[in-house]
């Protein structure tokens, strides 16, 4: 299944350079999301024209979509090509450099390996242009989450040990 992931609405610097919108297909096939569109809350629409492979996210920026993801509130939808809503995606207000992360995310399975798209991998006929940007992976928090727990661990362990004694 094919959900929006995280915006960056409000980026450090020129927002038409830095914003973005990350999809992610979830599922274990390919998803062909050709003729799919990403609309905002003021009617802007982008329609797609890729495949997103299995478990793989892929991040388009604001020059590919000509979306102008506004600051103090948003709501996008995502459509597929039979006119379904898919998704919806929507926030209240972003800080500075905030991303927003789609809430059935927020707490997602910490062994998910979701790939990052990058430039090379990927290119969209949207508008002529390509995929900007790209993002750490879910894979890669976790394991950061991960090490800083056997960390913690560790130490609380070594101190018991040596109360012991």
């Amino acid at each position: 299944m094919v959900y929006f992931k995280e915006v960056l609405p409000n980026p450090a610097g020129d927002d038409a350079l830095g914003e973005w919108i990350k999809l992610v297909n979830t599922g274990e096939s390919d998803v062909d999301v050709s003729g799919w569109t990403i609309k905002d809350a003021g009617g802007k629409a982008y329609i797609l024209s890729t495949t997103i492979l299995p478990r793989t996210e892929i991040v388009l920026g604001k020059t590919v979509t000509g979306i102008s993801l506004n600051n103090n509130g948003e709501t996008l939808t995502l459509i597929n090509g039979n006119g379904v809503v898919v998704d919806i995606l929507s926030y209240k207000t972003a800080s500075d450099e905030e991303i927003i992360v789609a809430s059935r995310f927020l707490e997602a399975d910490a062994s998910a390996n979701f790939q990052a798209t990058t430039l090379e991998d990927l290119s969209l006929a949207g508008r002529g242009s390509r995929i900007d940007g790209g993002d750490i992976s879910l894979l890669v928090v976790a394991l950061g989450i991960a090490l800083t727990a056997a960390l913690l661990v560790g130490v609380f362990v070594k101190k018991g040990n040596k109360n012991e004694t």
